[in-house]
């Protein structure tokens, strides 16, 4: 049983340890969760609440045009350097990493942005430094520009955002794209023509799955409505295709494996009735019925059982121990390439007890043959 056990586990927790670690680190990264849309389209507010409303869907917020989402930072004795906007509210994923529980839940103020660590870099600037933002347009031949005070909140690691970018508010966002459309921002003091009263239009937005699963489901339900967007699919697929190839060698290893260890308990139990034949034939004429004399030879199968599984497990967790010290090098202080939850160990030990016990049913028919008179010899 011990041998039976070993390579299960084994194949069990390198699945468990591999695909765990890829999945973790995918999730890790929300950006492997995001989808965005492909192409140019105008997004209504309607559409919006009701996309919130998936099951799936963990965070969204619309963002406008691309080509009027940047924004001039300026720092005092360092030259200015364009950044991209991207809107964010509390719960932002991409932020998760970066800030506490208490911070995530921050409603940002117009002039305040999170950075990523590459424009944090290129300005010389960090949490709570102070810049100026500028947003030009050219409007009657002539250039403008607005500008407002703008303070760092946060910088996300480069890992997280890899490009120039700058996290704002969804209103300073619409501003930007306002006055670069010619339209005054009374709330900055940006001059320029007055903008109706109709609903703000999106061009693009972020969105978030729950987990990894989720992607696919909510691209599928996007492109239902005729939204194309882009996702990690390529990623994930690699790992549940992975996760699967274990999952398949782990079952056919079970079949093939187990069949043979089962096939063998059982005769081993039968053949432990031969042996114990006389024994439990005196038993039987003590007046112990043969359906206690079945009992009995389970409970010494089921023990039997257990001390395999208690043998069996600690061969494992050395071996494991052992190949997560060698391949050490290539994971992170948290990863391992082989491990097993101790829910998972518990259940294996309750599977073997029953499978044992299971193959110590064959041996019944060997006991309905034993009659007591077979005892009296050795009264």
């Amino acid at each position: 049983m011990i041998a039976f056990m070993v390579p299960m586990l084994t194949v069990l927790g390198i699945r468990d340890g591999i695909v765990g670690t890829l999945t973790r680190r995918l999730l890790e990264n929300p950006r492997n969760r995001e989808l965005s849309p492909i192409g140019t389209r105008s997004f209504r507010p309607d559409f919006f609440e009701t996309l919130k409303t998936h099951p799936d869907a963990e965070f969204l917020i619309p963002e406008t045009r691309e080509i009027s989402a940047t924004i001039n930072l300026i720092v005092e004795g360092i030259p200015s350097f364009d950044g991209d906007l991207y809107s964010s509210a509390p719960g932002d994923p991409l932020l998760s990493e970066t800030l506490t529980p208490t911070e995530l839940q921050h409603q940002l103020a117009i002039g305040e942005i999170y950075v990523s660590q590459g424009v944090a870099e290129k300005l010389g600037i960090g949490v709570g430094s102070e810049l100026t933002g500028r947003v030009g347009r050219r409007r009657g031949g002539r250039n403008e520009y607005g500008r407002l005070p703008l303070k760092v909140l946060g910088v996300i690691p480069r890992h997280i955002t890899p490009k120039f970018n700058v996290f704002c508010s969804l209103d300073l966002m619409r501003m930007t794209e306002d006055y670069r459309s010619g339209f005054e921002v009374p709330e900055l003091g940006w001059e320029g023509r007055p903008k109706s009263d109709e609903p703000s239009m999106y061009s693009r937005f972020r969105l978030y799955s729950k987990d990894l699963d989720g992607v696919e489901r909510l691209r599928v339900h996007l492109l239902d409505l005729g939204v194309d967007t882009l996702t990690q699919a390529a990623q994930i697929k690699l790992v549940q295709d992975l996760d699967h190839s274990f999952t398949v060698v782990f079952l056919a290893l079970f079949v093939v494996v187990g069949g043979g260890a089962f096939a063998s308990a059982a005769s081993g139990s039968i053949d432990q009735v031969v042996k114990m034949r006389r024994s439990l034939a005196v038993l039987a004429l003590l007046g112990i019925s043969k359906i206690k004399l079945l009992v009995f030879t389970m409970f010494q199968a089921a023990l039997t059982g257990f001390l395999a599984a208690v043998g069996a497990e600690i061969l494992f967790l050395i071996l494991a121990k052992t190949l997560n010290a060698y391949f050490g090098g290539s994971m992170a202080a948290v990863e391992e390439v082989c491990s097993l939850s101790a829910f998972k160990l518990a259940m294996a030990a309750v599977i073997i007890v029953f499978f044992m016990t299971a193959a110590s049913g064959c041996a019944y028919t060997s006991l309905a043959d034993i009659e007591p008179s077979e005892g009296m010899r050795d009264v």
